[in-house]
């Protein structure tokens, strides 16, 4: 059918099939997809609102959105699997590598695309650009042919992104693009995070649908933007140097996307009601001085998706709230209610809270810094049915938690900052029929931050083991309570991660279950740990009393008393190490604080050993491994070692995997003194800042990639190095000359294997 590479026959067939019997208004969708780069995860809605920017969506007869045209088209490509779901994430999609290519054969000259260290030239035909982008590409990603006069499409994007990846792009570059491609409808300048403004000249682009800023540094954007008149999607998410929008922002009267998450907006410009076809709005910011008036929600009739209304405080008047109509927005599923402060305030915040009541099918709920001190009656409603996760923080005038055990579909919920609640009572259960369990759904409950709490009250029901309740939960977590002392349920059959910290005073028994696989435990001297559960996969014990009887249950059972199945273990505080004890399975430890009187550390009981973290141990000198056991460890990727001020002895055997040394080691490490590595082919360099100073003994042998950086070694500056030992595992009589190191003069240096 066509001319696509032979490899995978039969599969490249079935593809081409199923594209040749795809309806016209998808195979425009698919073949829009070529833009994707491969491995690339996408969302559903970022893919529709391209599709919507490119006018590839057909109006329906009905009165569908054009929003739910393209979740179907979607939905359509995905049952006919030119789309799958990501491994990494359920929320994302993928294509495969030979769907991406079938997509790239289709569009042929019409979409560019530059991968990952590829190069090329657009042309006249080109209509879609898209790149990927890597920390300092801009210039060879961005130096693209201006033929392409009728360009369309100029997107970047991210395999891998993180907050921490700092894009560069220059002024230069985007006035640029702006000034040569005036037909662009979709276009990103997302993560180029030192563009901290955006040129007048996009006032130009007047065919622009789909503009993207997202996490750039960008203060303010221009007032030309108003005068785009076609705009639909507007994104600046996680700008956080933004401090205000456009004041005519009421002109952009096709825009229906608007994301403002994590910005400093300090208020919504005035008459955001006239922005009539907005259909997702994340944020809404009530402004002082009556001038972003909450009740311009109330004419946003077709608002979709999440919505946070922030600074609720500056609502004078509860009437005003009212007039959100928030009952009547059937599409939201998800809203958070915040106040900018944390008062015990007037009769008004319940009023404005009671007013703000949403519809019915809402999934996702959150309310933050309320001032009340009570809740209002709408959430005691188990109407709720659809609704699935309920966050309470900081409301810490509230004397009591409203109902929530009734509502069916409830599976998380969090519960921080209640500051006056003394008891968990029998309302917090719902007051629904008794042969209905409480809470039958949930999954996760949270409390947090209750420095009043004293008793959890235990739902007795018909039911053995409290009634039933929780009997769904898979996590629970209770953290800074100092004063519960009684009432945590004893069985929870479907618990697998359990965390309790910063409560003292609580009594009681580490819950059974035979699921639990993540464990816990901090500062809770009075909780009872009589056994480890047989299938712990993380563990984590903190300090107080616990950590002794942690220890105690470890040295009273042969081997170290740790369920095989365990692979993390975490502990902070001082604590004698049971001795001679074999791990045969953990692969990640972490020690913060001291070895009570443990002074060499050995690596040859944790065979299986992935990563170390040691920091605070004021008595440990050394890291040993026994001779013949160092091959053991041929796991090991990282290793981490802060604040340990006496550690004077580092030994390293055949870590096949291990790549670097501790950061940081010059600073704190300050008393290492010997420091041997053996065997490590993939370890590259030093760590930045170098070795530490009082380093007497250097010892490197058959460490490869090591030896070929060793002018970036440094050892110049070990003015107490007195003997340096290097074993050449390269290839025989390599030449050595000490001026390669910048060695300092020694009065013991040992070479075996160069040619001097």
């Amino acid at each position: 059918m066509w001319d696509l590479p032979k490899g995978n026959s039969s599969i490249l067939l079935a593809l081409r099939l199923s594209y040749h019997y795809l309806p016209s208004h998808l195979k425009r969708c698919f073949s829009y997809c070529s833009i994707l780069p491969k491995n690339y995860e996408f969302k559903k809605e970022e893919l529709v609102n391209l599709w919507m920017a490119e006018d590839l969506l057909q109006q329906s007869k009905g009165n569908k959105r054009m929003e739910e045209i393209g979740e179907e088209y979607f939905d359509d490509l995905v049952s006919r699997l030119l789309f799958q779901q990501s491994s990494n994430n359920e929320s994302c999609f993928m294509m495969h590598d030979l769907v991406n290519d079938l997509a790239k054969f289709i569009y042929g000259e019409f979409c560019f695309k530059l991968e990952i260290d590829d190069s090329g030239v657009i042309t006249r035909k080109t209509r879609h650009f898209s790149y990927v982008r890597t920390e300092f590409d801009a210039f060879k990603k961005l130096n693209v042919s201006y033929e392409a006069k009728g360009l369309q499409t100029f997107l970047g994007f991210d395999l891998s992104p993180s907050k921490w990846m700092w894009n560069n792009i220059s002024a230069m570059m985007i006035d640029d693009l702006l000034l040569k491609f005036k037909c662009l409808r979709v276009l990103s300048f997302s993560t180029y995070r030192n563009m901290k403004e955006l040129p007048k000249s996009v006032g130009n682009l007047k065919h622009l649908r789909y503009l993207n800023l997202s996490y750039t540094s960008i203060e303010q954007l221009p007032n030309s933007l108003c005068t785009l008149y076609s705009l639909q999607t507007l994104l600046l998410m996680e700008c956080e140097s933004l401090t205000k929008l456009p004041t005519k922002m009421w002109r952009l009267v096709n825009l229906r996307y608007l994301d403002i998450v994590k910005t400093k907006l300090e208020e919504m410009p005035l008459h955001m009601n006239k922005l009539r076809n907005l259909r997702s709005l994340t944020t809404f910011v009530v402004s002082k001085h009556n001038r972003s008036n909450i009740k311009e929600l109330g004419e946003l009739l077709h608002l979709s998706g999440a919505l946070s209304i922030l600074n609720l405080q500056n609502v004078l008047h509860a009437r005003d709230a009212m007039e959100v109509n928030l009952k009547d927005k059937h599409n939201l599923y998800e809203l958070v209610l915040k106040w900018g402060h944390d008062k015990d305030s007037s009769e008004n915040e319940i009023n404005v809270l009671e007013h703000l009541c949403p519809h019915s099918k809402l999934e996702s709920l959150t309310i933050e810094n309320y001032g009340g001190t009570r809740f209002p009656k709408w959430l005691q409603d188990c109407s709720f049915s659809n609704m699935v996760y309920i966050r309470l923080a900081n409301c810490k005038y509230c004397y009591s938690w409203p109902p929530l055990g009734d509502l069916p579909n409830l599976k998380k919920l969090f519960v921080e900052g209640f500051h006056v609640v003394s008891h968990g009572d029998r309302a917090f259960y719902g007051g629904g029929s008794s042969a209905v369990k409480p809470f039958r759904s949930l999954e996760i409950l949270s409390f947090k931050d209750m420095p009043e709490w004293q008793e959890w009250f235990l739902f007795e029901g018909k039911d053995e083991d409290e009634g039933g309740v929780f009997y769904n939960l898979q996590e629970l977590c209770i953290i800074k309570c100092p004063k519960l002392s009684s009432g945590l349920p004893n069985h929870l059959p479907a618990l697998m991660a359990l965390q309790i910290e910063d409560c003292p005073q609580l009594v009681a028994l580490v819950p059974r279950s035979p699921n639990l696989s993540e464990l816990r435990l901090s500062n809770c001297d009075e909780l009872l740990l009589k056994e480890l559960p047989p299938r712990l996969y993380q563990l984590g014990v903190g300090e107080g009393r616990i950590l002794q009887s942690f220890v105690e249950l470890m040295m009273s059972i042969p081997g170290g008393g740790l369920p095989t199945t365990l692979k993390t273990l975490s502990i902070q505080g001082t604590f004698l190490l049971p001795r001679r004890h074999y791990y045969p399975s953990l692969e990640e430890l972490l020690i913060k604080g001291g070895f009570d009187s443990l002074w060499c550390f050995p690596l040859e009981f944790y065979p299986k050993l992935k990563s170390l973290f040691v920091s605070g141990s004021e008595s440990l000198e050394s890291l040993s491994v026994s001779e013949g056991s160092h091959r053991d460890l041929i796991s090991l990727t990282s290793l981490n070692i802060f604040y340990c001020p006496n550690l004077t002895e580092i030994r390293i055997f055949e870590c096949q995997k291990l790549k670097s040394l501790p950061e940081g080691m010059c600073t704190l490490l300050p008393s290492l003194e010997y420091l041997k590595l053996c065997s490590c082919p993939e370890l590259e360099s030093f760590p930045k800042g170098g070795l530490p100073s009082n380093l007497v003994t250097l010892d490197i042998a058959e460490c490869d990639k090591l030896f070929y950086r060793r002018m970036e070694w440094g050892l110049q500056c070990l003015r107490s190095l007195k003997q340096f030992k290097i074993w050449n595992g390269i290839q025989k009589w390599s030449p050595f000359r000490t001026r390669h190191c910048f060695l300092p003069p020694l009065p013991n240096l040992k070479l075996n294997g160069f040619q001097i």
